[in-house]
Formats: C-alpha cells, sequence, structure tokens
C-alpha cells in the first residue's frame, strides 16, 4: 500500500470525525428548548399589534396593556425578567413568529381553530365581545353585521382578525369587507367615507373612540351564528414545537387567572371579573 493512500486515508477518516463532532454538537445546541434559553438569558421578545387596551406602546415607548401585564407575571414566575415588545401589522404576528422574529405572540389574540392549526396557544387570559366604530350620531344605524348586510354598507376589517371571518359568517360579502392593515387605516376609512363602520373588539372600539369626537361606538355585541356564541377570548401563542413554554405558561395561568392580584392588575385597562375567559384553549382550538 502507497504511503500517499494511506495518508489519505488517514485524513479522510479525521474529517470524518470532524463531521460527526460538527453534527453532535449541533445536536445538543438544537436540543435547547425555547424555556430553557429565555431562562438562561433572562428576556423574550413578543410580537404586538399596537391594540390598545390590549397590548400596545404609551407615550414613552414602553409595552403595555392587558396582555403584555400578564405575561410579565407569567415570565416573573418563571424566572425571565425582561419582555421585549417587536411591533408588528396584526395579519403578520403568526408569520413573524413562525419565522423566529420574536418567540411569542402577546397580543390577546383570540383563539380559532384555524389558528391554532397554525401555532400553539396559552390558556384564555379573557373574554369580550365585538362592536363598531361608526362616525358620530350613526348616520346608517349599524349595529351589527346584520344590519351591515341589511342595508348593503361596507365595513372595515383589520387583515388577520376573527371578526372578518364573523362577518362572512353573518352573511357580507367580500365586495362588503373593506380589509386594512391596523386600527388607524379602520379608522380613517370610516372618517373618510370609505367604509360605513370598523369592526373591532368592545374595548378597543371604546378606547379609539374615545380619543375621537367624530366617532362613537356603537352598541357592543356577541355574535351569534346558528345558535352558536362567538364570544373572544384571547391569549399568549407560541410555536407548535414549544409545548414545554406553552405548558409551563398554563401552569402559572392556571394559579393567577381569576385571583384578587390578576383583577387589580387589568382593571387600569377597562377589564373586569366579566371578562373572565369560559373556556380552555383546547375547547377553542376544537372549535366549542
Amino acid at each position: 500500500m502507497k504511503p500517499g493512500f494511506v495518508l489519505r486515508r488517514v485524513m479522510n477518516g479525521l474529517l470524518a470525525l470532524a463531521g460527526s463532532a460538527a453534527l453532535l454538537s449541533a445536536g445538543f445546541a438544537q436540543a435547547e428548548s425555547t424555556l430553557e434559553r429565555i431562562r438562561k438569558e433572562g428576556s423574550i421578545r413578543v410580537g404586538f399589534a399596537n391594540e390598545a387596551p390590549y397590548a400596545y406602546a404609551d407615550s414613552s415607548g414602553e409595552l403595555t396593556g392587558e396582555s403584555p401585564t400578564v405575561f410579565r407575571h407569567v415570565m416573573k414566575q418563571l424566572g425571565v425578567d425582561k419582555v421585549e415588545g417587536v411591533l408588528t401589522e396584526w395579519g403578520a404576528l403568526i408569520p413573524g413568529l413562525k419565522a423566529g422574529r420574536f418567540d411569542a405572540i402577546v397580543a390577546s389574540m383570540y383563539i380559532t381553530p384555524k389558528r391554532c392549526k397554525q401555532i400553539v396557544f396559552a390558556d384564555p387570559t379573557y373574554g369580550i365581545g365585538e362592536a363598531l366604530i361608526v362616525k358620530a350620531g350613526n348616520p346608517d344605524g349599524l349595529r351589527n353585521y346584520a344590519d351591515a348586510v341589511r342595508k348593503k354598507r361596507k365595513i372595515a376589517f383589520v387583515a388577520g382578525t376573527a371578526e372578518i371571518q364573523h362577518g362572512r359568517m353573518a352573511g357580507m360579502t367580500r365586495k362588503q369587507q373593506l380589509i386594512v392593515p391596523d386600527f388607524a387605516a379602520a379608522i380613517a376609512a370610516v372618517k373618510a367615507g370609505r367604509a360605513s363602520a370598523a369592526a373591532l373588539t368592545s374595548l378597543t372600539a371604546a378606547e379609539l373612540a374615545a380619543k375621537d369626537e367624530g366617532i362613537e361606538r356603537a352598541e357592543p355585541f356577541t355574535f351569534t351564528h346558528k345558535g352558536k356564541s362567538y364570544r373572544g377570548e384571547g391569549s399568549f401563542g407560541f410555536r407548535p414545537e414549544d409545548t414545554e413554554l406553552r405548558d409551563a405558561v398554563n401552569a402559572e395561568l392556571k394559579k393567577f387567572v381569576g385571583s384578587d392580584e390578576h383583577l387589580a392588575m387589568i382593571a387600569p385597562f377597562g377589564f373586569d371579573a366579566s371578562n373572565l375567559p369560559e373556556k380552555t384553549a383546547a375547547q377553542h382550538c376544537a372549535g366549542q
């Protein structure tokens, strides 16, 4: 056997061993879960969509609202002290989470069967009905989706929200639904006359109407279809592989939601005992 051949065999063997070591090292790195990583770093990045009073940046740029406030409490119980917000358009929250831009959606997102096919949810932290934002005086007399169908009026919906599906279930055509990127655009469409109303949660509608004399909130309602109530209940969203993190969050929520401490914490954002959730995430995902 020639010396050169032997040398090549040795070198190839060393390269193979190095490659195996690299793969093994990568495997160990990948084995670290998101929960382990955020505990080690003491920080977590979360996506939000600037929707008061659920999750928004205040005048100083601090992330606040019902969802971040509860999430921070939970994170502290898990040993994570810092929650960093990443402002994201509503319709880009789930894609952003899956792409790794952040590790959780903290935007009070409704739990729906469709969304459950893409991400995993913690159990709900609140429940809420819907309302329309209309021009002051409600010139078209709209109170709900059925009114829009009957009067053939157009309603603005924020991309990615559950209200879009509720409107369609109520009989609205696609031409009657103006899809806009965010809440400011929805209000602008109403004020400009491009839509007769904007569909939002009742608390968001109240928050926005209180800041603008040119609009008002119509009477809140709970959407029902074929005898089933679609009262929205929302929580935190995680990547499908992060069930360990979701389960740890659920364990803390079970001890916290509904307690005196919890109710006092969410009161500044307009929430009270009437907004406590009635179902689990699993029930919502199953369409119950």
